[in-house]
């Protein structure tokens, strides 16, 4: 009985020893960002960019592949299960927050530490053959089809079908909901004329804008937006005012890892992220796609995730789209 007891407490000694020494020595090996969104739409983008940053820091490839499925759910899950060393990461948006009143999973913002990168406004768009010249013209129509006239963006959960569901709730702005797996096959869709109109962020219309394939009508947003050799695309609120209320709902793209990380080396990716939006990838990233470097982290990327996990999954849930109470995932009502 006396040897086993010695020997139970040297095997939890090496345990803690060898975890010790593997937490002291990381990064030995790739780092594995899984984006749950499909490749070139924001989150897949800056999570390419942000791995970019990172490698010459962390002295480690950081490689970035696409898990979808599941509104997010599939790759949150994967993350959540593989085991708590520091080699793979979730490659996230604020669309994730909405997975537990969607019924995608179970975490919430308790689960998670947050590393919240960038962020663009979003505009509605239209192809470049629409018939839809101003943002005046679009209404006109949908108020002559209501449910009629197609707009596409990412899933059911994201924050482009929440602020489309914020207009149609308080502006009667009644339009036909064409879902897709992510932000770049619902602009391709619009380019292609599946659809009449498109709901995705500024940093990702970016390049179909300035390519003429794609006509920003209107911000959803209680601010214009200035586009460098565009010109100005004004605020929703210019014509409806009383979204002001509503309004602004961020869109973030960044990073997500479970909470119970080791915490030498939670500290250490801090570090090398601080040290990586200070890089020229980032800083030309930005430029190039007009995004908004947020760069958060620790208690400040978890309270703008807490304030935007309540708001949208109460608001999806009151509309009957959420498909479970918040408040059994202790989720407080805004």
């Amino acid at each position: 009985m006396k040897k086993l007891l010695i020997f139970g407490v040297i095997s939890i000694f090496m345990g803690a020893f060898n975890i010790a020494t593997a937490t002291a020595a990381w990064p030995e090996r790739d780092i594995t960002i899984v984006c749950f969104a499909s490749p070139g739409g924001g989150t897949d983008t800056s999570n390419r960019v942000l791995a970019a940053a990172l490698e010459p820091i962390l002295k480690n490839p950081v490689k970035v592949v696409n898990m979808t499925g599941g509104l997010g759910g599939k790759a949150t899950h994967f993350v959540w299960s593989a085991r708590r060393d520091g080699y793979t990461w979730l490659g996230a948006s604020e669309s994730l927050l909405v997975l537990p009143t969607m019924g995608a999973f179970h975490t919430t913002t308790k689960d998670w530490e947050y590393f919240i990168f960038s962020g663009a406004p979003g505009p509605i768009s239209v192809p470049e053959g629409s018939p839809y010249k101003t943002f005046e013209d679009l209404v006109k129509a949908v108020k002559a089809k209501p449910g009629e006239i197609k707009f596409s963006c990412s899933s059911a959960g994201s924050i482009w079908r929440i602020k489309l569901e914020v207009l149609k709730k308080y502006a009667g702005f009644d339009y036909k909901f064409i879902p897709f797996d992510g932000s770049a096959p619902s602009q391709v869709a619009a380019v292609a004329g599946e659809v009449d109109a498109v709901h995705t962020s500024i940093g990702e219309q970016t390049e179909m804008i300035r390519a003429g394939k794609l006509r920003p009508l209107v911000m959803i947003d209680p601010k214009p937006y200035d586009f460098p050799g565009y010109g100005k695309i004004p605020a929703i609120t210019e014509f409806f005012p009383q979204l002001a209320k509503y309004l602004p709902l961020h869109q973030w793209l960044g990073v997500m890892l479970p909470k119970d990380l080791p915490k030498p080396i939670l500290e250490k990716i801090t570090e090398a992220y601080k040290e990586a939006l200070n890089s020229k990838t980032v800083k030309d990233y930005a430029k190039t796609t007009n995004s908004t470097i947020y760069g958060l982290y620790g208690e400040e990327a978890k309270k703008m995730a807490e304030v935007e996990e309540s708001v949208t999954n109460w608001f999806l849930f009151e509309l009957g789209i959420g498909k479970k109470d918040p408040s059994t995932f202790g989720i407080p009502k805004p």
